[in-house]
């Protein structure tokens, strides 16, 4: 079992200079989104525990800082996680709203950080199908009515391939690749997996950088990177 503390630096430490990284990672997927809105952005990586669930909730964060209405959807089925950042029983999710029919609205969870947030709930036997079917894309199509912005949270890409299916109905992927961690081939593989697939990648986060070991380079706790690098770094 893991005991990993999700930090949201956004609203613990919003002084810090890795809030500050966060709210520059939100201007930047403005900044790609003048001729298409990033309103549905999905987080994932190449491989788990690279720091794609702490970049959800932060850049979630970021969102609700600036007054805007915001909800994550715990899209990783496997290994799901928004629930241990936020400290909520996960009880209740989207299991419920694709098995049962449980109406969506009775699922959000209002947490006292003004973000939205949507679990998975129990364990879903065949995650993929569940993720590919009409309720899924139904589900993303009606929070685009009621929230200005849609972080989804996804497995790993060289884990599964429930990541690939989540990508065709999301405006845009933040790859996260984790410094000393990633390996640069599982982090090249994975991206090239999303470009064959025809995802919108409209950026990086390199995350876990060591403050003290990298201050010559300026990098702050986190690093954007944009899409014309086709290499992580």
């Amino acid at each position: 079992m893991e005991f990993f503390e999700y930090k949201n630096v956004v609203i613990e430490s919003p002084n810090s200079s890795e809030a500050e990284a966060y709210r520059k990672l939100e201007l930047n997927i403005s900044l790609a989104g003048l001729d298409r809105r990033m309103q549905v952005i999905q987080c994932t990586s190449a491989t788990p525990e690279d720091g794609k669930t702490t970049t959800s909730i932060n850049l979630a964060a970021v969102y609700a800082e600036k007054g805007k209405k915001v909800i994550i959807l715990d899209f990783d089925l496997r290994r799901p996680k928004i629930h241990r950042a936020f400290h909520q029983p996960n009880d209740r999710g989207f299991y419920d709203y694709v098995v049962d029919n449980v109406d969506y609205h009775d699922l959000i969870i209002h947490d006292e950080s003004k973000i939205d947030i949507i679990l998975s709930g129990k364990r879903i036997s065949f995650p993929h199908i569940a993720l590919e079917s009409h309720r899924t894309a139904q589900l993303i199509e009606d929070l685009r009515k009621e929230y200005d912005f849609i972080v989804i949270d996804t497995p790993p890409v060289l884990s599964v391939t429930d990541a690939v299916i989540i990508s065709k109905i999301v405006d845009g992927v933040v790859y996260v690749a984790a410094y000393n961690k990633t390996r640069k081939d599982d982090s090249r593989e994975g991206l090239k997996i999303l470009h064959a697939n025809n995802a919108n990648v409209i950026g990086g986060v390199l995350a876990n950088i060591d403050v003290r070991k990298t201050k010559q380079y300026g990098y702050r706790g986190y690093y954007y990177y944009g899409t014309d690098e086709k290499k992580s770094k």
